[in-house]
């Protein structure tokens, strides 16, 4: 049987309601988002203080970073290929734009430009073209001043994830188990033109089976980031990504949370 392109696979009935219960339930994934919030405000701060924010949210599902954002950005825009999805972020948002549409296949935004573009939860998902897709085409949206800034939540140098992986395909040998490397990352915005300047561990690890209070997960978070060289094993990066310069920029790993 063929795979089912990552681009169809949220576009069931009943895949916003699922999407959000388990973000909801699961430990870990609200850790995540904790964190996930804190750097993207950081981020907010760093770069976009005294100047209007033109908010692109790629794949914005239901609406999570969206919902963050709205109301300390001037415009917010969201877009998603799923209608269930984007039913619930309706329900959340009130100073958004939403719009249901596939810009790999028609960049129906063209020629608007955005000085912010989020893209959560979407790259490691997707098969190798549709990343390359989706972040051409997102390059194209961008600013020239401004900043693309995705997640991977499967780092492949994390040892956690290289665990999970080799239990993954000893019981499906023919599988394939969603992982991404920090050159990875680096290559997909290179391909578009951009580059990474910045690094953040947001969830340095989740041990599989292993309950972990939040607090215990926050203190390691705080101590993995005073140590540049850990960003390589986390579990869970942010990248913040401009337009490619001439000069030659420094990746900058993460400060302490």
């Amino acid at each position: 049987m063929a795979k089912i392109s990552y681009r169809e696979s949220h576009k069931y009935e009943g895949k916003g309601d699922e999407y959000e219960a388990y973000y909801q339930s699961k430990t870990w994934q609200r850790f995540l988002w904790s964190r996930e919030q804190e750097i993207i405000l950081r981020i907010l701060e760093k770069y976009f203080t005294g100047r209007d924010v033109h908010l692109l949210d790629f794949a914005c599902g239901t609406g999570r970073i969206t919902e963050l954002l709205e109301n300390r950005v001037k415009t917010s825009t969201g877009v998603d290929v799923s209608g269930s999805m984007l039913a619930i972020a309706r329900e959340k948002l009130r100073r958004t734009e939403i719009i249901e549409t596939d810009i790999t296949a028609e960049n129906i935004l063209k020629p608007r430009k955005f000085n912010l573009i989020t893209a959560f939860r979407f790259f490691l998902n997707a098969e190798p073209e549709l990343r390359f897709a989706a972040i051409g085409a997102l390059a194209e949206l961008l600013d020239e001043d401004g900043y693309l800034v995705f997640n991977n939540h499967q780092n492949s140098g994390s040892p956690w994830i290289k665990l999970r992986n080799a239990h993954y395909r000893k019981k499906q040998p023919d599988g394939v188990l969603n992982v991404m490397s920090i050159e990875q990352m680096k290559n997909l915005a290179e391909g578009a033109g951009l580059e990474i300047i910045e690094v953040y561990l947001a969830g340095f690890f989740h041990p599989p089976k292993v309950p972990v209070s939040f607090c215990l997960n926050r203190a390691i978070d705080w101590a993995a980031g005073k140590f540049n060289y850990l960003n390589r094993f986390s579990e869970n990066l942010i990248a913040v990504c401009r337009r490619k310069k001439n000069i030659k920029m420094e990746l900058l790993p993460l400060s302490t949370p």
